[in-house]
């Protein structure tokens, strides 16, 4: 049954603001694929439904030739941007990633994966911060999904800042690839001056008390934490592939993990890297705060959901204590 949280239960928001600005990493894709697009025509973008939604207009009605509206037809979306790809094009294949890569898994990967063709995936509204959408546009299975697909990279910004340097260096790579976006306006946390690069991670906060691992804004609970928790604060944008000596190095350290995840546990990135660890002999202790075989729920502030899923910052603090 899906459950409706009323107007009057509005929790405030539990994370400080780290810069106090927001912004939008639709926005930042979208204006960043824009630009792109003005220095590269061979760059293609194959829209499945929802080009205002991944804030696309810009590049649809300035390059009209090179935008392909497939209309709400997953498979054969897939489909083009794979064709596209054999010719030579670069191209983009936008959508929710409730619709894709959910719907058209099968088609990714024997048109895109089995031929190593460079389409960059853009799924959007992934998460519990797509909130009043409930369970049906909540994605939390999308990491696993994609992170089992041969070939494919999977990246999922901390920030619009983040968005817009992985997208250009995304653009400029040989290989398919996964980009998992928020719906939300959230905080600028990413070093202005900080470069980003494929299979790296960023330590963003030090500390010796425990290792916090994550990706995507949901991270910032962990950033904006009181200084008084000596913790290291890792965001992994790079999921696949990713950055194992700096995971290692900070956990031989502390000897305690913590993976905060807004996905499924099962099939997610904590999963990947505690098995990767313990199979490199390394002795710690592990927890994994994520959706626990779960759908999600309606909710009118993503916070709300956080807190009904423990995954807000008391449940933070509770299991670096």
């Amino acid at each position: 049954m899906l459950k409706i949280y009323p107007k009057t239960n509005i929790f405030k928001p539990a994370m400080k603001s780290t810069t106090g600005e927001l912004s939008s990493i639709r926005q930042a894709f979208g204006d960043t694929i824009f630009q792109l697009g003005s220095k590269n025509p061979n760059l293609y973008v194959v829209s499945i439904g929802l080009r205002s939604s991944l804030c696309l207009d810009k590049f649809a009605n300035k390059f009209k030739s090179r935008f392909i509206e497939a209309g709400i037809a997953e498979n054969n979306a897939a489909g083009i941007a794979a064709g596209l790809a054999k010719a030579g094009k670069k191209v983009i294949l936008a959508s929710f990633a409730c619709f894709s890569p959910a719907i058209n898994w099968a088609v990714i990967k024997q048109s895109i994966c089995y031929q190593k063709l460079p389409v960059i995936i853009i799924g959007s509204h992934t998460g519990l911060m797509s909130t009043d959408l409930g369970a049906t546009h909540q994605m939390l299975e999308d990491v696993a999904l994609m992170q089992t697909m041969p070939g494919m990279q999977v990246y999922a910004p901390l920030d619009a800042t983040e968005t817009k340097l992985i997208t250009e260096s995304l653009v400029n790579q040989p290989h398919p690839a996964y980009l998992r976006l928020v719906r939300p306006q959230t905080e600028l946390s990413y070093p202005p001056k900080l470069h980003f690069t494929a299979g790296h991670s960023q330590v963003l906060r030090r500390g010796t008390q425990a290792t916090i691992i994550g990706y995507g804004p949901i991270l910032n609970q962990a950033l904006s934490l009181d200084k008084k928790y000596s913790i290291d604060v890792i965001n992994c944008s790079s999921l696949k592939p990713f950055d194992s000596d700096t995971i290692i190095a900070s956990v031989k350290k502390t000897k305690k993990l913590i993976c905060l995840e807004d996905h499924q546990a099962n099939g997610g990135f904590g999963q990947t890297v505690a098995a990767f660890l313990a199979s490199h002999s390394l002795t710690f202790q592990f927890i994994h705060l994520a959706i626990n075989d779960s759908f999600g729920t309606s909710a009118k502030d993503y916070q709300q959901l956080y807190s009904h899923y423990h995954l807000d910052q008391s449940a933070l603090i509770k299991a670096i204590k």
